[in-house]
């Protein structure tokens, strides 16, 4: 129809998705980016950051669940190994310390607390862009509903230069929800980056990050693997669908000392 509104993501040039427009909510130039949020009919409350789709309603928890759940899981799953274990119980598995990179419309903070609690001493959220953070509250609340917990450390500021001055072997678990890595999110799939993540970690702890789509970013999630192999002893990618990303099937790759939990999440966990 002539008056509608459509809003489309090209990628590799060459393929896109689009989505129809029922009412535009908020279009604003940040610090670092444009960000868009709009109502579909299917997909409910849409957010786009520089033209690309971070998540919708409808499947924001599929990917907050992929990268929360399996970090996680592992953590959990590496204490039973550790020296500190007693009665087959890991001693620092109810005293976590969490960092999340990015993360700003707050669904892995909001995962964390709602599922795993009782394990976390204080996670620390690292979101270059307030604006990100301002608008998930407002267009997204179910999503942005843990921004105020009392063992969160919310700070709006540079993740690289905060992970430069953070302690060594402090965190627990690091998860990195960030943009593509392109622009100032560009330094994510770096050697010296996870050379310098793995500095702020304890000998258990574990990393992971959305690492792209495993058919249009091909050479992206190669060199994040390829920069994770150099620095940690372990490494591997699994696979979890995301309505609203390129291809559908989206890639996330954990890494660490040793990763007990080598399995790929079941499909049905996301059919909902």
């Amino acid at each position: 129809m002539p008056n509608e509104i459509w809003f489309s993501e090209i990628f590799k040039d060459n393929q896109g998705l689009t989505l129809k427009v029922s009412e535009v909510l908020l279009k604003k130039q940040s610090e670092y980016q444009e960000i868009l949020i709009f109502k579909n009919p299917h997909l409910g409350t849409v957010m786009a950051l520089d033209g690309a789709l971070m998540l919708s309603d409808l499947d924001e928890r599929m990917y907050h669940h992929a990268l929360t759940s399996y970090g996680m899981q592992n953590v959990l799953d590496n204490g039973t190994t550790c020296e500190n274990a007693e009665n087959g119980v890991p001693l620092h598995v109810h005293n976590l310390n969490i960092l999340v990179v990015g993360g700003g419309d707050g669904g892995i903070v909001r995962d964390l607390f709602k599922k795993y609690e009782k394990h976390i001493n204080k996670v620390t959220m690292v979101e270059i862009d307030e604006e990100v953070i301002n608008a998930s509250r407002k267009f997204f609340p179910k999503v942005a509903s843990a921004f105020n917990h009392p063992k969160l450390d919310l700070r709006c500021e540079d993740a690289l230069k905060f992970i430069e001055t953070s302690p060594e072997g402090h965190f627990d678990l690091i998860l990195c929800d960030s943009t593509d890595p392109v622009g100032f999110a560009a330094g994510l799939i770096e050697e010296d980056f996870y050379k310098k993540v793995k500095r702020t970690m304890k000998a258990h702890g574990i990393f992971c990050a959305q690492s792209g789509s495993p058919f249009f970013q091909k050479d992206e999630l190669e060199k994040a693997q390829k920069n994770l192999a150099k620095v940690f002893s372990e490494v591997h990618t699994f696979y979890a669908p995301m309505l609203v990303y390129p291809g559908v099937i989206w890639s996330y790759t954990a890494a660490g000392e040793a990763i007990i939990n080598k399995k790929n999440l079941d499909l049905a966990e996301f059919i909902y």
